[in-house]
């Protein structure tokens, strides 16, 4: 399923990324009431930051910004990992529904 120019609730982009033992988070890009971005930690089954976008391929960069940051922040020596986005579909009961669920 491609995004269109115009899309439904619910649809965007997530990708995963493990900063430490302590740290999995969600990277979350949706369409809601206008676009926006998350970043969920799985440990703590909450989100650490959420923001407005001001479309998709801006709420990406910023995850991954926030992110890249926090991973110099705890000193990590490793590249960052790739980050595989993964499209999310419309009709679910919220951006993080897929994971948890």
């Amino acid at each position: 399923m491609a995004i269109s120019p115009f899309p439904k609730q619910g649809q965007g982009f997530r990708a995963e990324v493990k900063i430490s033992e302590n740290m999995d988070l969600i990277l979350m890009v949706w369409y809601g009431l206008g676009y926006a971005w998350g970043i969920y930690d799985v440990k703590v089954r909450e989100y650490v930051k959420r923001e407005s976008a001001e479309d998709f391929d801006d709420g990406k960069a910023k995850a991954e910004a926030t992110v890249r940051m926090w991973y110099r922040y705890t000193g990590r020596k490793e590249p960052f990992p790739e980050l595989n986005w993964q499209e999310t579909g419309s009709g679910e009961a919220g951006p993080i529904a897929q994971k948890t669920g």
